[in-house]
């Protein structure tokens, strides 16, 4: 049930901090077992991230695929991630848990047909052949499905949901995670959740915080556009490291243009001399290199007044002005770059998703509308390309230094170093691989979440300690 708190202490099974999609899952698995739980949601609704991610998201041999004819496997899939994974550490520096990517692939079917019994409808695959040997990512219908599918949960009598609440501190008692101090974000008098089993957390990336920036990014980079809700401070990382916890692959907060994926299927970007310039649905950090190339950085995508309607709530996730005009002619004079490129680009575009070729010879393009639509209803848009970061990568080490805090109540996280496998294979946004703990019963939950080491040292503990201040002073930016 949903409940809005009037400054009373609560005492109950398992606390869960964040009800983005690890959040949904772990609320759902301990409902499941019998237990009682208190959700606590900083934002004003339950889903998180998820409902404003793409919705894509990487499973191993699912049904859809064997109907399709495409033969995956769990080796296969562990094949992409390494290359993948070796490439980008040649970049970040990662640490590639490949013990917990081979948990998520060998039970990710499980997860699809669970989320389908649950009314999540996967509608098609999205080709990555730069990333991925077969076509495995599974696009969602509508991402407001996923808090959807786990609404009877949190609207059901063993849930208590504190939505706008935010967890301050967590309460440590002879070594011990005890529960969590909250703080509703109206300023109202902070309460008390004493847990009787464990703590998760799952409080999603730390990407809206400059402060947690600041220390793993370039500073060119830290104040740059991110995606998202706001509230992803990196709570749940400060919370663990407080209390102990060790952090890897921080640094890992890879760059992209702006722009949801569902526009990109029906949009085309040009430079300021109105020409394409790359594969606008291709890997995001090459879209990144592309756009740098342009002279100023400065290039616009393109489309018209039906990708507009039909996907209007992804239009307005992008930055930047937008603008509109009745002909491309009179919208490239408002955006400064010749009509008649323009036009030619728009034409040569419309006329290669006609002719049915599975591949655009010139960018390598090969993700688009099923309905393979041009751009051809006006008024037409155009919105500027801009670089900013992606969801962040780094989190809680499931490695050996970390321990259990205790053997009855303890700190728990939801399992997500599988992120270390980059975005653009996986796509699981700090997500999928949590919703993996649904098909998993409630122990074997607790097993694979992350416990987190007590002894944290001094200079950490007084960095940590002005973070938290901070944080606690003023709304994160």
């Amino acid at each position: 049930m949903y409940v809005k708190s009037d400054g009373t202490h609560l005492v109950t099974d398992v606390v869960v901090v964040g009800t983005g999609p690890g959040g949904l899952s772990s609320v759902g698995s301990a409902v499941a077992s019998g237990a009682e739980v208190v959700a606590i949601e900083a934002h004003a609704k339950i889903g998180g991230n998820g409902v404003l991610s793409t919705g894509w998201v990487s499973f191993v041999d699912t049904v859809m695929q064997r109907e399709q004819g495409i033969q995956d496997s769990v080796e296969l899939f562990m094949k992409d991630c390494k290359k993948l994974v070796d490439e980008s550490a040649l970049i970040y520096g990662l640490v590639w848990d490949e013990k917990l990517t081979r948990v998520y692939a060998e039970n990710s079917a499980k997860t699809y047909d669970m989320l389908t019994r649950r009314g999540v409808k996967f509608d098609r695959l999205i080709k990555r052949p730069l990333q991925t040997s077969v076509d495995r990512l599974h696009a969602v219908e509508d991402t407001k499905m996923f808090p959807m599918a786990f609404e009877s949960d949190f609207a059901g009598p063993r849930v208590k949901t504190l939505l706008e609440c935010k967890a301050h501190r967590l309460i440590v008692e002879h070594g011990e995670v005890k529960g969590v101090r909250v703080q509703p974000t109206d300023g109202s008098p902070q309460f008390t959740v004493l847990a009787r089993k464990g703590v998760i957390l799952a409080t999603g990336g730390y990407q809206a915080s400059p402060s947690l920036r600041r220390h793993f990014q370039p500073d060119k980079t830290v104040m740059g556009i991110y995606p998202g809700l706001p509230h992803c401070c990196g709570d749940g990382h400060l919370l663990g490291q407080a209390v102990g916890g060790d952090l890897m692959n921080m640094t890992m907060i890879p760059p992209i243009v702006a722009v949801p994926s569902q526009v990109t299927e029906s949009a085309i970007a040009v430079n300021s001399s109105g020409q394409r310039f790359h594969d606008e649905a291709g890997p995001y950090l090459d879209r990144v290199k592309a756009l740098e190339r342009q002279e100023q950085q400065r290039a616009f995508y393109i489309f018209d007044e039906k990708t507009l309607k039909n996907k209007e709530f992804y239009v307005n996730q992008m930055p930047g002005p937008k603008v509109a005009a009745d002909t491309l002619e009179e919208l490239a004079t408002k955006i400064g770059i010749p009509s008649d490129a323009l036009t030619a680009s728009v034409q040569k575009w419309n006329a290669f998703l006609a002719s049915l070729e599975a591949k655009e010879e010139v960018t390598g393009r090969v993700q688009f509308e099923d309905n393979r639509r041009g751009i051809m209803e006006g008024p037409f848009h155009s919105s500027p390309m801009v670089s900013g970061v992606s969801l962040t990568v780094g989190d809680s080490s499931p490695h050996k230094p970390c321990r259990w805090l205790t053997s009855s109540v303890g700190l728990f996280q939801a399992c997500s170093q599988l992120e270390t496998v980059p975005e653009a294979l996986l796509l699981l946004q700090r997500w999928a691989v949590r919703i993996l703990v649904e098909a998993l019963s409630w122990a074997g939950l607790l097993e694979r979440l992350l416990l987190l080491e007590k002894a944290v040292c001094p200079i950490r503990k007084r960095l940590l300690e002005r973070l938290l201040n901070d944080r606690s002073q003023r709304a994160c930016p």
